[in-house]
């Protein structure tokens, strides 16, 4: 983002909110739940590291997570994201180069986030995607303090 300089992004950032937004604009709906809790953080050396886990998880039942439940394993992994990498600035966007993820699919890959600042907030802006046959972008808002 022009104007901003590299180092104003390093840290740790809390989530305090993500949504999907059409084209126009418009908020359609909450990504991971009304209140999720997520942690990005980018560090002076070029790596990044974020988590991200939905509103309303469930626990699981017992204390060691290798004994889940398939059902209670599936959910708790459809229930949160988690990732790590180099990270580039191109202009007004981010490149987070995926080495590790919760997502086996993102390893190798490049996850592009458009970037602005609003006020104290970071908001990370993804690429237009499908989405139930309407072109959206996910927008996450994150802030330096915990959102509670």
């Amino acid at each position: 983002m022009s104007g901003v300089p590299d180092h104003a992004l390093l840290g740790t950032w809390y989530l305090r909110e993500a949504y999907a937004v059409d084209p126009r604009g418009e908020r359609l709906f909450d990504v991971y739940g009304a209140r999720p809790s997520g942690v990005i953080h980018y560090g002076a050396d070029g790596r990044m590291t974020a988590l991200i886990t939905h509103d309303g998880r469930a626990r699981l039942s017992g204390s060691d997570r290798q004994d889940a439940t398939d059902a209670e394993s599936a959910a708790a992994y459809r229930s949160s994201i988690g990732y790590a990498g180099r990270y580039v600035r191109e202009g007004d966007w981010i490149v987070h180069h995926v080495d590790i993820s919760t997502y086996p699919n993102w390893v190798g890959t490049r996850l592009r986030r458009q970037w602005r600042w609003t006020g104290d907030s970071l908001e990370l802006l993804t690429a237009p995607q499908p989405q139930a046959g309407v072109e959206t972008v996910m927008k996450l808002v994150w802030q330096r303090e915990s959102a509670g």
